[in-house]
């Protein structure tokens, strides 16, 4: 939508709300610059008066003054009713301004012989006080008017930034997804299809040996081949098949995390804390927690396990998940050595992590244990959708 569209009257898709505020806004500017004229007239021409026209000396200022706030009520209530804020295009706004100008020159004329500002004025001071008086509104209303102006115009600019937003968190939902897919699929083509025949070769290969026909160094290099395979098949390619898609990811974040946290050695004590919210939120049936946040919070804990255990010795390690304000916060506690973040190297990991979750409007820090280890935390919002790793 161009700037343009702000000068041709109320937006498309302008709420009462806006109409409201365009219209207060522009009787408010109004009203206070012609009060701020009328006040300034009125000391103005009751000193000069006083000076200079001795028999002007009976007109008090509150005459002068009482006259000067009619035309300011008059100005703002020929706004208000003319209804400046649904005004379209330039010109039918000026006709609005010039309308609303003259209705408050002529009442601080009418006011003016009320108040006994003038007994009986003549042709010339009468033009000079509709003059005066419809110069100063119609400069109020136009100021008033230009401040209308200036708010659609900033509303199209928070509008266009609100599209572009929505349109860019759309995108990245949609990639999000679509990655998803894919990790899922891989992992599943590598626990399948690619360990179904790691599998049949290793079943080959032991026919092989079995049949005793091979040499001492032929056999020997079968068998060796034979285990390398069955080696890649249960440690390699699963662990590559985890490392795309987490195992039981498709079940919550729970039961992700309780995975990761099973595959620490036994002789690091482990305890995983969930509280009633996150379970709550992660209940499957629900599916307020996406698989993208799912995702994004168990690399949070995988890197925290991995820094606890690459640079220990940890003994315990405490994995805590939680939410507030809209957000899921995820804490990975180890007692290994006191974590200092001037010799800690360029963190890597953790620097990754920290890109991932700045895309999504997240947070995470590492940061040392009260008196031992490191902690790993990391704020992820909720109404966002996470990010991939």
């Amino acid at each position: 939508m161009p700037p343009t569209s702000a000068l041709q009257g109320p937006l498309p898709g302008d709420r009462p709300d806006d109409l409201r505020g365009d219209r207060v806004s522009a009787v408010r500017a109004t009203g206070i610059v012609a009060t701020g004229y009328g006040l300034g007239a009125a000391m103005q021409s009751s000193y000069i008066y006083a000076s200079l026209v001795p028999q002007w000396e009976h007109v008090s200022i509150w005459a002068r003054l009482g006259a000067n706030l009619v035309a300011v009520l008059a100005l703002v209530g020929a706004l208000w009713f003319a209804r400046v804020h649904l005004a379209r295009g330039v010109l039918q706004l000026s006709l609005v301004v010039v309308v609303a100008a003259t209705v408050a020159a002529t009442a601080r004329v009418g006011a003016q012989l009320v108040l006994g500002v003038y007994d009986d004025p003549d042709a010339a001071t009468t033009e000079a006080e509709l003059g005066s008086g419809f110069a100063a509104a119609a400069i109020a209303a136009s100021i008033g008017a230009w401040g209308l102006i200036a708010r659609r115009l900033a509303r199209v600019r928070v509008r266009a930034a609100e599209r572009d937003a929505m349109q860019v968190e759309l995108a990245v939902r949609a990639l999000e997804q679509e990655e998803i897919r894919v990790r899922g699929e891989v992992a599943e083509g590598l626990h399948g299809t690619f360990q179904g025949r790691f599998v049949v070769v290793e079943a080959r290969l032991g026919d092989v040996l079995a049949r005793g026909r091979l040499d001492l160094k032929d056999a020997a290099d079968v068998a060796f081949a034979r285990d390398e395979i069955r080696q890649a098949r249960d440690v390699d390619v699963r662990e590559l098949s985890r490392a795309l898609y987490p195992d039981r990811l498709e079940l919550g974040l729970v039961p992700a995390v309780r995975s990761v946290v099973g595959r620490i050695p036994p002789s690091v004590a482990t305890r995983l804390q969930a509280s009633d919210a996150v379970r709550e939120l992660d209940d499957p049936a629900e599916g307020r927690i996406t698989q993208a946040d799912r995702l994004l919070a168990v690399r949070v804990v995988e890197e925290g396990v991995t820094n606890a255990l690459k640079n220990g010795p940890a003994t315990r390690i405490v994995v805590d998940l939680d939410v507030a304000d809209g957000e899921l916060l995820v804490s990975v506690e180890n007692d290994g050595q006191l974590y200092d973040p001037e010799h800690a190297g360029r963190e890597s990991g953790t620097q990754r992590l920290r890109g991932r979750l700045q895309l999504v409007g997240g947070t995470v820090t590492l940061e040392p244990g009260a008196e031992r280890g490191a902690v790993l935390r990391a704020r992820l919002p909720l109404d966002h959708a996470g990010s991939e790793i």
